[in-house]
């Protein structure tokens, strides 16, 4: 029998993905709680999105993005980026807090450690 030629696609589609998703723990699902800590804590605006960060019993994400900014893959990065700030940032707080992120517009250029350096400095 011949042998079949393999090749380096093959290998990575064999290797299962590894994708980083937010547990369902961490998620805000609560609309009200998310609005009340919206309306009683102040944010802090940076470039387009604004972010609170509110002391909490357990570590919560919550972003929002509206549907001005076009294309989903647009939103779906900006969300990535936002996730990754919030997962490698939490080292920098002493108690667990929740985050709410609000992008109300298509930020100029969203780079991951300007985003990490604002978080950081809020902590």
């Amino acid at each position: 029998m011949a042998e079949e030629k393999r090749s380096p696609e093959d290998a990575q589609k064999e290797e299962k993905s590894f994708r980083l998703n937010l547990p369902r723990e961490q998620r805000f699902l609560d609309w009200n709680i998310r609005q009340r800590l919206i309306n009683t804590h102040k944010a802090v605006r940076f470039d387009s999105i604004l972010i609170s960060v509110v002391p909490f019993e357990t570590w919560k994400l919550s972003v929002s993005i509206r549907r001005n900014i076009k294309g989903s893959v647009r939103r779906n990065r900006i969300k990535r980026i936002i996730r990754e700030a919030f997962r490698n940032s939490r080292g920098h707080f002493d108690k667990p807090v929740a985050m709410i992120f609000t992008v109300l517009s298509e930020p100029n250029k969203l780079v991951y450690a300007n985003l990490y350096q604002a978080i950081i400095n809020e902590a």
